[in-house]
C-alpha cells in the first residue's frame, strides 16, 4: 500500500495524522520494508514487509506503547529481515506461540504488563482483577490453550462461578483467611474482567479472539436502599451510644459519620490522609489515583459541611496530641486520619462496626454503599440539580446520576398542580373535593 515517508521516531509516530478511515501506511526511510500502520480508531501498529520464498509477508510486531517504542519495534523488524532471508517466516513462530499460551499464561501477562498500559486504571482495581483471574478463572481454564478456549467454554466456566464451584477458604497469612463464595455477583464482575483481558491480549498480539466478549448474563440487581430522615437519625445515635459503650472505636465511628455526611466512597473516607484536607476552603482534594472517577479526570474535590469538617477538626486535634512523644520531647505523624489500629497504613475492617451499628439502630437491608445513596437522596430533597448530585458525588458520566432521577418531583406534576391551583383556587377545590 503507498503511504508517506518518513524516519519512524517518537515523534513521527505522536505527530501522525489519524485517517478519517480505513488506514494510512508510514514507511520507514532508515530501514527498508519497516512502517507503521496507522488506523482509523487512532491505533497505531508497527509491522515490517518482508519476501519469503518468493512471497510477500506482512509481519506485524505490536502495538505503539509499551513495550513497543520505535526503538524497539526497529530491532524486531531488523530480527524479522534477518530471518527472512535465510528463508525463515518470522510469522510462524508467532502463530505457534499464540497456539502454545494458555489461559495461566495469558493471566500472567496481562497483570504483570497490562498495569503499563492502562495508566488511568488504579492499583486497587488491578488488585480487584487478579483476585478474579486467579481465584475463578485460573482454577477453570487455567490449563487450556487461549486460542482454543470457545464462546461454549467461557459461558460454562461463568456458569460455574455463579453456582459457586470455584468457592474456596483459603489462609493467606498469619491472622488472614479468603473466604472466596462465587455467586451471581462475582460471575458477572468476572466474566468483565476475563473479557476485558482477552481483549487487551488480542490487542497485543497474544490471542486472535474474546470468548467472554460474547457470553450474555442478566442485569445485575438493582440494589439501592435510601435512608429516611429519621432511621439516618437512628444510625446516627446508635454510632455515638456504642461509641460511648466502647462497643464501637472512635475511628470506625467517625468514618461512618463521614461517609453519611460527604457521599464519599467507602474507600476515598479510610484512605484519608490529612494531606487532602483544604481547610480554609472545606474541602477534601483527593488526587487522580484515589478515586475511582479518576484516571486522566483530574482530582476529585469532596465539599465539606460544618458537622463534617468539625469531626476532622476533632480528630487531629486528638492525633497531634497523640503523636507527641513525652518522653523524649518528640513528635511524629502517621498520613492517615483513620490510622489502622496495628502496623502501618489505613485502618480496614469498617464492615463489622457497620454491621453492629445497623443492629443497633434496627436498620435491615443497608449497605455501606447506601450511606452514599442516602446522602445523594437528602441533597435532591432539599431542591439539589441532579447535575449537582453528579458533582457531589464526583460521577464522571451523567448517566451514572440518573438513577437518582425518580427521587427528584417530577417538572410536569409540578407544573399541572400549579395551573390547577390557579385555574379552581384553595376553596374551589375544596368545595370540589367534598362533592
Amino acid at each position: 500500500m503507498p503511504g508517506l515517508k518518513s524516519r519512524i521516531t517518537k515523534r513521527t509516530v505522536d505527530a501522525a495524522t489519524i485517517p478519517s478511515d480505513g488506514e494510512t501506511w508510514l514507511w520507514d526511510t532508515g530501514l527498508k520494508g519497516f512502517f507503521l500502520r496507522i488506523y482509523a480508531s487512532g491505533r497505531k501498529v508497527y509491522a515490517v514487509k518482508c519476501r519469503v520464498g518468493g512471497r510477500q509477508r506482512i509481519h506485524t510486531i505490536g502495538v505503539h506503547g509499551s513495550p513497543w517504542t520505535p526503538d524497539e519495534a526497529r530491532k524486531s523488524a531488523v530480527e524479522a529481515l534477518r530471518r527472512a532471508s535465510k528463508g525463515e517466516d518470522p510469522n510462524e513462530e508467532k502463530k505457534a506461540a499464540r497456539k502454545a499460551l494458555t489461559v495461566a499464561d495469558l493471566i500472567d501477562r496481562y497483570l504483570a504488563d497490562g498495569p503499563e498500559t492502562k495508566p488511568a486504571k488504579r492499583a486497587s482495581t488491578w488488585q480487584i482483577d487478579a483476585a478474579n483471574l486467579n481465584r475463578h478463572v485460573r482454577p477453570l481454564l487455567g490449563c487450556k490453550v487461549a486460542n482454543v478456549v470457545t464462546k461454549a467454554d467461557a459461558a460454562r466456566a461463568v456458569r460455574d462461578i455463579a453456582v459457586g464451584k470455584t468457592a474456596t477458604d483459603q489462609k493467606t497469612g498469619p491472622r488472614g483467611r479468603a473466604r472466596v463464595t462465587g455467586g451471581e455477583g462475582t460471575a458477572r464482575r468476572t466474566r468483565t474482567t476475563a473479557a476485558a483481558m482477552f481483549a487487551w491480549g488480542g490487542e497485543y498480539g497474544l490471542v486472535s479472539g474474546n470468548p467472554f466478549a460474547a457470553v450474555k448474563l442478566a442485569s445485575a440487581p438493582v440494589r439501592e436502599r435510601f435512608l429516611t430522615k429519621e432511621e439516618a437519625g437512628n444510625l446516627l445515635d446508635a454510632i455515638s451510644d456504642l461509641q460511648a459503650e466502647a462497643a464501637c472505636s472512635g475511628t470506625f465511628a467517625d468514618a461512618l459519620r463521614l461517609l453519611l455526611l460527604t457521599g464519599a466512597r467507602k474507600t476515598e473516607i479510610l484512605g484519608l490522609r490529612w494531606s487532602e484536607i483544604d481547610n480554609a476552603r472545606k474541602l477534601l482534594i483527593l488526587p487522580p489515583g484515589r478515586t475511582k472517577a479518576g484516571g486522566n479526570t483530574g482530582e476529585r474535590r469532596i465539599p465539606l459541611s460544618a458537622p463534617a469538617l468539625e469531626i476532622l477538626t476533632r480528630r487531629r486535634a486528638k492525633a497531634e496530641e497523640a503523636w507527641h512523644d513525652e518522653a523524649g520531647g518528640e513528635s511524629h505523624t502517621c498520613e492517615f486520619v483513620f490510622p489502622a489500629g496495628r502496623g502501618q497504613g489505613h485502618a480496614t475492617g469498617l464492615w463489622r462496626a457497620f454491621v453492629t451499628v445497623c443492629t443497633k439502630a434496627k436498620l435491615s437491608g443497608l449497605r455501606i454503599h447506601d450511606l452514599r445513596h442516602s446522602f445523594a437522596s437528602f441533597a435532591i430533597a432539599d431542591g439539589a440539580s441532579l447535575f449537582l448530585i453528579g458533582k457531589l458525588l464526583g460521577h464522571a458520566s451523567a448517566r451514572t446520576t440518573e438513577r437518582y432521577a425518580h427521587l427528584s418531583s417530577d417538572p410536569l406534576q409540578d407544573a399541572v398542580n400549579k395551573i390547577g391551583d390557579r385555574i379552581i383556587g384553595d376553596n374551589r377545590g375544596a368545595a370540589i373535593a367534598a362533592r
